[in-house]
């Protein structure tokens, strides 16, 4: 269920940070994110299509990365923090900004998923192998479901000298091992109707003519290598969007890994396709996306499509200008309150403990202070989402704190590091 504080068919237009550590733990069922893949380039859509001025970068430079974050993971995730570290060795620079970019985001991604939830994460090969390493580390390599592999037609050059690349990659992880799968919900038909079924393994004997009926009828689970074709060959469902994903590769994901009634969310909802799914399918939705055409594009795509009903129990087109959500605010946690201890009542008793617990060091430049010298911060700044918990507070000396002002630990870290303080990894 989602929590109060964001309805169900939200549209949020904002960096997906700030609103996904604003979303309640384990109240998501199912996560698809079709991120920038790191292909050093900018996609913009074509003039005269429905997402007409929709466009995204895709290129990563120290400046679209806070360096410092890297020390904020050391202790949670150790096991990733030393792969971050070293990823330059393999790769390049901009492919640890990429990956320190994601890795901040999944990691929010795994706390608000259910414990039976979900998460899709599409990318292909120019960062796939990097992905999957990344992704074992805050997952566990034991809960990767399946790698799938989209694969599609399209065009080549003459002068090609590879293979044509007409493949995706999907990883498809659970929280641990309980999962939703609704097989009979995702079956195919057999590719040979008349395909002979192979022998039980036990008791030994071979099928009857009811149940190779029977089976040929429901069709068979997908493999983990699906051909679908892309949206641009779609002429009544494509608008345009670059790196636009087709309804049926959606459909059925969500299918097979949610129940009617159960909340998905798509970080990058670009053209909102997810979101189009999964009211389709009757599925409770978020979006979020930097830019305002997502809202627009859901909005045009489920006007001409979907039907409600209304205050009488009759069929009709739902409003969407009303039913259809649009924020550029961050929400507020409902699942902190009962445990909130305010530092505005109860300031004196919260430098105490973090005192204690932070050993009289300052969590910026670590080095021991008086009680006095003290001030509390924010770590993550009210202007960003962060409240007024305990969990987001610490003790900062007042140089620290000067530094850092109303940005974020990434700044202070990185400061502290250009001026020498703390080591630069």
């Amino acid at each position: 269920m989602l929590q109060k504080t964001i309805k169900n068919r939200t549209v949020f237009c904002r960096d997906n940070l700030e609103i996904l550590r604003n979303i309640d733990d384990k109240t998501i069922d199912l996560i698809y994110l079709d991120p920038p893949f790191n292909k050093k380039r900018e996609f913009h859509a074509p003039l005269g299509t429905k997402a007409e001025g929709a466009s995204f970068k895709d290129t990563w430079d120290d400046e679209d990365i806070k360096k410092g974050y890297l020390t904020l993971i050391a202790d949670l995730y150790p096991n990733l923090y030393k792969y971050l570290l070293g990823v330059d060795i393999v790769g390049s620079r901009s492919h640890r900004n990429y990956l320190v970019y994601m890795a901040q985001r999944v990691i929010e991604m795994k706390r608000i998923l259910k414990n039976t939830g979900s998460i899709y994460l599409h990318c292909d090969y120019t960062m796939s192998h990097y992905l999957k390493l990344l992704m074992d580390c805050i997952f566990g390599h034991k809960n990767l479901r399946n790698e799938i592999i989209w694969c599609y037609h399209g065009p080549g050059s003459p002068d090609m000298r590879q293979f044509n690349r007409k493949s995706d990659n999907i990883f498809w992880y659970s929280i641990g091992e309980t999962w939703t799968f609704n097989k009979e919900a995702i079956r195919v038909p057999f590719k040979d109707p008349k395909q002979s079924l192979r022998k039980r393994m036990a008791p030994s004997h071979s099928f009857t003519s009811a149940e190779i009926k029977e089976y040929r009828e429901k069709g068979k689970i997908p493999e983990n290598w699906w051909e679908i074709r892309i949206a641009a060959r779609s002429p009544k469902e494509y608008v345009g969007y670059p790196t636009q994903k087709p309804l049926a590769l959606m459909e059925r994901i969500i299918k097979a890994s949610s129940r009617k009634g159960d909340v998905v969310l798509d970080p990058f909802c670009g053209c909102a396709t997810t979101c189009v799914a999964a009211e389709n399918l009757g599925r409770q939705w978020v979006g979020i996306d930097v830019s305002k055409r997502a809202y627009d594009l859901v909005k045009t795509r489920l006007e001409s499509a979907i039907k409600g009903t209304d205050e009488h129990g009759n069929q009709d087109l739902i409003n969407y200008q009303k039913a259809i959500v649009y924020r550029e605010d961050i929400p507020d946690r409902t699942d902190i309150k009962d445990r909130r201890l305010s530092y505005r009542t109860a300031k004196i008793e919260i430098k105490h403990i973090l005192y204690e617990e932070q050993n009289a060091s300052c969590n910026g430049c670590r080095t021991q202070f008086e009680y006095r010298h003290f001030e509390i911060d924010h770590i993550v700044p009210t202007t960003k989402g962060g409240g007024d918990t305990i969990e987001n507070l610490q003790l900062l000396c007042h140089h620290c704190n000067r530094i850092k002002g109303n940005k974020d630990m990434e700044h202070l870290n990185m400061r502290l590091q250009e001026l020498n303080i703390i080591k630069n990894n």
